[in-house]
């Protein structure tokens, strides 16, 4: 049955075509608005769970796939053939996948870089896009520069060319002299902590 949604008096009203029957059914503006406002944040929140759900999944794809290379000992030389031989053979049945031989070599790459972190960084860095992990391997960040950086882009949702201003800006510098400049030695508990010294 066809319906329609009208406002009349600042409510919105539903009518059923064809009969011309009110429904029952009148929400003002007001609750219309709420109505609007909430379903838009369950579908934004099931997005982004959606997303670090996929990012994770396919990081721990390349994981695997840069720890399966890296057992094997394949590198340069001799190894490209490997890789570009792999590549061709793994992109007949997962096109879609971006198997060329740079990326195998960046998931390996992936993996002899964060093989040896703690948890806290590994957890990090896998709910990161592809391209903001290359971003970060690249750079030869140390493991803490790392997991601040992964960390601010995964909770400020920042996007490949953020995450690179905020390294070329040294936020992660900035961020430790905030942290040592603070005012416990004036705040009284803070005083009274020193003098116990």
């Amino acid at each position: 049955m066809n319906e329609k949604l009208k406002t009349e008096n600042g409510k919105l009203k539903k009518y059923k075509l064809g009969e011309g029957e009110k429904t029952a059914m009148s929400i003002s503006e007001t609750e219309y608005s709420e109505l609007l406002k909430s379903a838009k944040t369950q579908i934004d929140t099931s997005r982004s769970t959606l997303a670090f759900q996929v990012n994770s999944t396919a990081n721990a794809t390349y994981w695997n796939l840069g720890k399966l290379l890296h057992e094997q000992k394949i590198e340069g030389g001799y190894g490209s053939g490997v890789i570009n031989r792999l590549s061709v053979d793994l992109k007949k049945d997962y096109p879609e996948m971006g198997l060329s031989p740079r990326n195998l070599w960046n998931m390996k790459l992936f993996y002899e870089r964060y093989k040896d972190s703690d948890e806290k960084l590994l957890h990090a860095v896998a709910v990161l896009q592809w391209g903001h992990n290359l971003l970060l391997i690249n750079k030869k960040l140390s493991d803490t520069e790392t997991l601040f950086y992964a960390t601010e882009s995964a909770q400020k949702n920042w996007n490949r060319d953020l995450l690179l201003n905020a390294i070329k800006m040294d936020m992660f510098a900035s961020h430790k002299n905030e942290l040592r400049d603070n005012n416990f030695s004036k705040t009284q508990i803070g005083r009274a902590s020193c003098r116990e010294r």
